[in-house]
């Protein structure tokens, strides 16, 4: 591969759907991919509840466990009517900007369950993303009555605050050196369903790489004694990212390249601040060091006469 075709930067998406993406990504260094894994991990910010105020509690469930529970609600998260992420840490927005406001007043008449969707929020995009979600049950005449501000956060400071996972591997690249091993082929339909079948005059064929991950090929290829051999292509990666359902699947995208990017103009700022002071240090010394040197020349001068 050349260096232009290593710059040249190609996506194919395999999968989509509400909840989960499915790519292959070509052209890209691994660290920048690794970022990128990171970034969606533990930067994206979505909403999670982070305070409760319990006005009435009379449930068999403490008011610090049923908090913990409800922090552990995904919240339906609208980036665009929030202030970008940064603005809420740095405090240069109103933090009530930065949150939104959800309460949960209940009283049972007869034994019930106490779902997510008992939680009301004073925004209608801001509610569960899944409102089946047992909190807690109550008996006859048991109630709760509370109030949860939900605000925007990242993983990297609590797990609650993880709107998806993210992953890749390096794409798989297999050759087929014995195609009549049949025994090869049977362990590798057990491993690979979809990605091979056996054809009578061919015997063992490849009919989809992707359909199996390479960790998979290479279980396969240890099980098959030389028949088959499984290499990586270091320049191309199948990436795959499953939301948890707070952010719709494209938002999450944006804002985790936003972020990256981010990132790279930070680090750039802090190196051009660096390399400011150091030629400046570098300048001062060399200003003390002709002076110096000016001096001892004038004063062997005086001497000499």
């Amino acid at each position: 591969m050349t260096l232009k075709q290593e710059r040249e930067i190609r996506v194919r998406v395999l999968e989509k759907s509400d909840n989960y993406l499915k790519f292959v990504i070509e052209g890209v260094l691994p660290q920048i991919v690794n970022a990128l894994r990171r970034v969606l991990i533990a930067d994206v910010p979505c909403l999670a509840v982070d305070e409760v105020v319990v006005l009435d509690n009379t449930s068999v469930m403490f008011d610090e466990v049923l908090a913990h529970r409800l922090a552990m609600i995904p919240i339906k998260t609208n980036l665009k009517k929030f202030p970008k992420i940064e603005e809420c840490e740095e405090g240069l927005v109103d933090p009530t900007q930065c949150s939104a406001r959800l309460v949960l007043q209940v009283e049972a008449r007869e034994p019930m369950v106490v779902y997510s969707r008992d939680l009301k929020s004073d925004d209608p995009d801001v509610e569960p993303v899944y409102p089946d979600i047992p909190i807690v049950k109550l008996g006859k005449g048991q109630r709760i009555v509370l109030e949860a501000i939900a605000k925007l956060g990242r993983a990297r400071e609590h797990v609650k605050w993880q709107a998806c996972l993210a992953a890749y591997y390096y794409y798989p690249k297999v050759e087929v050196l014995n195609p009549q091993d049949r025994r090869c082929y049977e362990i590798c339909r057990e491993i690979c369903p979809d990605a091979v079948e056996w054809r009578d005059e061919a015997g063992l064929t490849i009919t989809n790489v992707e359909a199996c991950t390479f960790n998979r090929w290479k279980t396969c290829e240890q099980s098959c004694n030389g028949a088959i051999r499984v290499d990586w292509d270091r320049w191309k990666y199948v990436f795959w990212i499953e939301s948890f359902g707070s952010i719709p699947m494209r938002d999450l995208v944006e804002e985790a390249f936003r972020i990256l990017r981010k990132k790279f103009e930070d680090l750039l700022e802090i190196l051009d601040i660096e390399i400011l002071k150091y030629t400046t240090m570098r300048s001062s010394e060399g200003s003390e060091s002709s002076q110096a040197l000016s001096e001892e020349t004038e004063t062997e001068m005086m001497e000499e006469g």
